[in-house]
Order: structure tokens, then C-alpha cells, then sequence
């Protein structure tokens, strides 16, 4: 895959997410010092703690991915966050999952990012160098996990 393409998965956004944010991921190590060029990036709707697949990019030699639009509700809703009953999204922003992946890392997913429409946020991610190599089936159960906060549960 080319750094500067975005692989789309087939699902339709989720119904009522009428508009679009934005985002970047950056990926580094060594608490933000080293850039991690050639980082797979993998993006997903959380849907009410569901994930279902959206993109999958790769970061570039300065540790950032190319800015994608997602699917997010309609900006209006930040003005009246009830949704009288309809089944369309009652907050003004949704929510999305990466994972980012290098060979030699622990894989590190960030879960509920909050994406607003109009808004471009940018996610900075802290991958965890392996001092051996290990198996493949290793990397995928020992992720390191971020909340939308940002406190690391390891």
C-alpha cells in the first residue's frame, strides 16, 4: 500500500452520520521523539462498543498518516443533543477505534476517538519498541489500549 492511499472497507457509515471530520494519525516511539514511517493504521466505527472496519492507512516517513474524512452526525446536533425518540445519533460526534501496527512494535489501539464534523483531529500514538521478536499470534493479544482520555490500561 502507498503511504499517501486509504483502503476502504464496503460498510455503509452508520445511518444519520450525514456529514464528515477529519483525521490524522501520527505515530511515534520513544515518548513522542522518533517518527514510525510504514505504520499500519486501521480504523473503525465504534458503534455502541462495536467495532466495525471503516479504513486502513499507512504513515508516511514523518510518523503521519494522510488526512481522511470520516462519517460523523451533523454539526447541528451540538446544539440539541436530545433526539426526541428518532434512532439518529444523539451526541455531535462519533466515535472510532485505531489500531496501528509495525513489525517489531506491540501493537497500540485507541478506542472512542471522538470525531466532530468539520473538525480535523489529530491523534498522536506512542508505540512500544520489542526487545525479541515473537510470534505473530503474540502482537495481536498483547496490545497496549488507550481510551478516549488517553490513560493507558496495560
Amino acid at each position: 500500500m502507498n503511504e499517501n492511499e486509504a483502503i476502504f472497507m464496503t460498510d455503509p457509515p452508520p445511518e444519520g452520520y450525514t456529514e464528515s471530520g477529519y483525521l490524522i494519525v501520527s505515530v511515534f516511539t520513544a515518548r513522542g521523539a522518533i517518527p514510525i514511517g510504514n505504520a499500519i493504521v486501521s480504523i473503525s466505527y465504534d458503534i455502541q462498543g462495536a467495532a466495525s472496519p471503516y479504513a486502513v492507512l499507512t504513515t508516511d516517513k514523518s510518523g503521519r498518516t494522510p488526512k481522511i474524512a470520516l462519517p460523523a452526525p451533523p454539526r447541528g446536533l451540538s446544539l440539541s443533543p436530545s433526539n426526541g425518540g428518532s434512532e439518529k445519533p444523539t451526541v455531535p460526534f462519533s466515535r472510532y477505534n485505531i489500531e496501528v501496527n509495525r513489525e517489531g512494535y506491540y501493537p497500540a489501539v485507541n478506542i472512542g476517538l471522538q470525531i466532530f464534523s468539520g473538525i480535523t483531529a489529530i491523534q498522536n500514538v506512542n508505540i512500544i519498541p520489542i526487545s525479541e521478536p515473537l510470534p505473530t499470534e503474540y502482537y495481536k493479544d498483547n496490545a497496549v489500549y488507550t481510551d478516549e482520555i488517553g490513560v493507558q490500561n496495560l
